[in-house]
């Protein structure tokens, strides 16, 4: 199976996903040296299939993503995924916010893209364990291109048809956009697939849209939260996907958390 991350280079283009802003020595110095912290951060974190121990769980070399979000006061930010044979099975945001505004500068951000259960730990922090499938897949009716780089325009074109909303703690809405590039590509043959990114704020990836081809010749997609704040997901005209606004309602959900640490 090959997995193909989109890399910073790429994204810095298409979408500013750049670290700490600056061309200067002493900027580019500070942006190796927070990518370099996310890093060590990501190296501690251990991704488990616990009912499945023929998984061969990895973490992606390189962060699928970079951004920074001004309206919330992130610095710097990265989205690392873990698969498993290439096929994603969780993700994680890990957000450094400008020092005085939290009690705690790190955010990490966890989320299963599995319907697998799946079990995390952070090295001197804490453990989790999802309680349902991070991934509830719905049946499109479209049938796959014959060629991969046709199935590329079609996910790029299926990611499309979908809207996004956040809504915030007051009941309202805002819409959001999807990012322009995929924010990761995985093909193991009978499989095709793709994680999309849709931002209300900046380019902080809230919601993740799994798309894949099945083996019945269609094709499949998920959603995933990524956000305190509630989501709104249409296909076309109709809902197929709410998360409730969890601002302020603790810090662990039935399929992801989120929590704070130096």
């Amino acid at each position: 199976m090959t997995a193909y991350p989109i890399i910073f280079a790429m994204l810095t283009i298409a979408q500013t996903a750049e670290g700490p802003k600056g061309d200067s020595p002493k900027a580019s110095a500070a942006s190796e040296t927070s990518l370099a912290a996310m890093f060590q951060r990501v190296e501690k974190t251990q991704v488990t299939i616990p009912k499945n121990s023929a998984a061969k769980i990895k973490v992606e070399a390189a962060p699928v993503f970079r951004y920074s979000d001004e309206l919330r006061r992130i610095e710097d930010a990265g989205m690392r995924l873990w698969t498993d044979r290439g096929r994603p099975v969780a993700a994680m945001k890990v957000e450094r916010y400008t020092p005085g505004i939290h009690p705690e500068p790190w955010l990490y951000c966890f989320a299963s893209l599995s319907s697998d259960q799946v079990a995390a730990e952070w090295k001197g922090a804490r453990g989790y364990q999802t309680r349902k499938p991070g991934v509830t897949w719905k049946v499109l009716d479209d049938a796959p291109k014959e060629n991969r780089a046709g199935r590329l325009v079609q996910m790029r074109d299926l990611a499309r048809r979908f809207g996004a909303e956040l809504i915030d703690y007051k009941d309202v809405s805002s819409q959001m956009r999807l990012l322009s590039r995929p924010l990761f590509r995985y093909d193991d043959g009978p499989t095709d697939g793709a994680v999309f990114g849709f931002t209300g704020t900046g380019t902080n990836p809230d919601f993740l849209l799994l798309l894949e081809t099945r083996p019945d010749n269609k094709w499949q997609f998920g959603c995933v939260t990524m956000t305190a704040d509630g989501l709104r997901i249409r296909l076309k005209d109709e809902v197929v996907f709410t998360a409730p606004h969890v601002g302020g309602k603790g810090n662990e959900f039935d399929n992801w958390l989120h929590f704070w640490t130096k």
